[in-house]
């Protein structure tokens, strides 16, 4: 189950594009498990995180991750901050991104 504070939103992006927002604790949490989190949302999807998922390696106290989802949509832009305990998917298409929203929700529990 992925545990956020919020619902999940879809909102415009300063790329021109959208991201699918994960609201998940509070700020600056560094146990925040947005990897497993990420794993957990690749799966759900139908997609190996193992193949599917790309982020950098594991630092101590990393902030401002970022990577990739692919889906067979595309590739999804992944971010993920400890400083405002945040993750987001973020992509040009609404519509796949609701679609995400949508197959995700299930998954879902508002803490």
């Amino acid at each position: 189950m992925i545990e956020v504070k919020a619902s999940l939103e879809i909102k415009s992006d300063t790329q021109g594009g959208f991201e699918l927002m994960f609201w998940v604790c509070d700020s600056f949490n560094y146990t925040t498990p947005f990897r497993a989190m990420l794993v957990e949302i690749a799966e759900v999807l139908g997609r190996d995180p193992s193949v599917d998922l790309s982020l950098p390696p594991y630092l101590a106290d990393e902030d401002f991750v970022e990577g990739t989802l692919t889906l067979q949509e595309g590739a999804l832009r992944v971010y993920y901050e400890y400083a405002l305990s945040y993750l987001s998917l973020g992509g040009g298409d609404w519509e796949v991104l609701k679609a995400v929203a949508e197959r995700l929700q299930p998954h879902i529990a508002l803490v």
